[in-house]
């Protein structure tokens, strides 16, 4: 019974020791909610410059973005919330790019 219980309890403590809502991947720096570009703006500037945008989703202070690249890859890329930047590509756990700085 003492052994059912540990288990249990060491399990749900390894359960909420995890991070809320962030993958790992890529993180940005904190910046206020009211001045991130929607959702709308960042498919607008990816679809300019030739992306093709399948879904998108908040992640670590970041837009997370599954899409195609010009070049037809497809990927996910992280972008800068409020400038729309590329800050990171990644497919299948390889980084394709990641901005300098």
């Amino acid at each position: 019974m003492n052994y059912t219980l540990h288990t249990a309890t060491s399990l749900l403590s390894c359960f909420f020791a995890l991070p809320a809502c962030a993958t790992g991947v890529f993180e940005c720096e904190a910046t206020e909610k009211s001045a991130w570009l929607t959702e709308t703006q960042v498919t607008e500037k990816l679809t300019s410059d030739g992306w093709q945008v399948r879904r998108m989703k908040e992640d670590g202070g970041c837009w997370e973005v599954y899409g195609t690249t010009p070049e037809g890859q497809r990927v996910e890329v992280y972008v800068h919330p409020v400038s729309g930047e590329v800050l990171l590509i990644n497919q299948r756990g390889t980084i394709l790019y990641r901005k300098e700085g």
